[in-house]
C-alpha cells in the first residue's frame, strides 16, 4: 500500500510528519510539536488523526499531543519513556509491531 507523507514546519527549528491513508481521509501524526500548523494541514485536506505516534518525551515532540488527541485517537509512545510522556493508549518496545491503517509496522529504536 502507498501512504502520502506531509512535512510540517513547527516552530523554528522543527518539524511534524503526518502520514495520509491511501484513503486521502485519515492521518498518522509523527511527533507533534505545534498544533497550529498541524491542524491546519489536517484541516485543509479534511483530514481525521487516528493515531499519534510520540518518538520521544522532548517538549518539541509532545507539547501538542492533547491538542490533537480526538475520541477515537490513539496515542502511540515508548513503554521505557512512557511516564515522561503525555498519556499513551499503547506503549510500545523495540520489535513489536503494530497495525497503522491496516498495515504492519515494526518498532524500532534508534
Amino acid at each position: 500500500m502507498t501512504f502520502e507523507i506531509l512535512t510540517i514546519p513547527c516552530r523554528t527549528d522543527n518539524y511534524a510528519f503526518v502520514i495520509v491513508s491511501a484513503d486521502g481521509k485519515n492521518a498518522a501524526i509523527v511527533d507533534a510539536p505545534d498544533a497550529g500548523p498541524i491542524s491546519a494541514a489536517l484541516d485543509g485536506r479534511g483530514l481525521e488523526v487516528t493515531d499519534i505516534l510520540i518518538t520521544h518525551h522532548h517538549s518539541d515532540h509532545v507539547d501538542a499531543v492533547d491538542h490533537l488527541r480526538g475520541p477515537s485517537t490513539r496515542v502511540v509512545g515508548a513503554k521505557a519513556d512512557a511516564h515522561r510522556l503525555p498519556m499513551l493508549d499503547l506503549s510500545v518496545a523495540p520489535g513489536e509491531t503494530l497495525q497503522i491503517f491496516g498495515e504492519t509496522v515494526q518498532v524500532i529504536d534508534v
